[in-house]
């Protein structure tokens, strides 16, 4: 991501609303929710909505999800989702915050919230979000991933964002071309600063 940086901020905003979109997380599957047949159904298929990309099926579907069954974490996780990928960052907000409230040892949710407050600008609300997932679960690699491209673009910590791609990568395998790619571009521009 290290290229992005010559953007103009409008340009750097819209760029990272589109990736945001272009590898949006896993749909959250829940891990307490009911044994109700009914349930399970409506959520299987408003999961599959979301899966299609049909958003517009799948907002619906897990709004109802959230008015019958308030309690559980999963579907305001998914809302929050489907908001965060609608630009509608204020309900997304309150959706993670949802899902917090229900499953407060939900990393998925507390990561989806750090990228709702980073498209918001909040940058160090975001750090602070991705540090508590980090906190509850050092090997939590999304929150690494995600803290790399907050120390990369946006506060602008070559050092930080290294350690946390690289984090990323220990933890995936090391498979992610991409973001060797960015670890790469990002040792030339510290090599050249030195």
């Amino acid at each position: 991501m290290p290229i992005l940086k010559h953007f103009n901020k409008t340009a750097l905003l819209g760029v990272v609303i589109l990736a945001g979109c272009a590898t949006p997380p896993p749909v959250e599957h829940g891990t307490s929710q009911p044994r109700s047949s009914d349930y399970q159904v409506k959520y299987h298929y408003a999961l599959e909505a979301m899966k299609q990309e049909q958003l517009e099926s799948a907002e619906p579907q897990m709004l109802a999800l959230t008015r019958e069954y308030p309690q559980f974490a999963g579907p305001w996780l998914n809302l929050c989702i489907i908001y965060s990928k609608t630009a509608r960052f204020p309900e997304a907000e309150n959706a993670c915050q949802q899902a917090l409230k229900q499953n407060g040892k939900m990393n998925a949710a507390r990561n989806q919230l750090g990228i709702v407050y980073r498209n918001q600008g909040r940058f160090e609300d975001a750090r602070n979000i991705y540090q508590m997932a980090l906190q509850q679960n050092p090997e939590y690699a999304r929150a690494h991933y995600n803290l790399g491209v907050l120390f990369d673009l946006y506060l602008q910590n070559n050092d930080l964002a290294i350690r946390h791609y690289q984090r990323y990568l220990d933890l995936t395998g090391n498979k992610d071309k991409k973001v060797k790619r960015w670890i790469s571009q990002l040792n030339k521009e510290l090599n050249k600063s030195r």
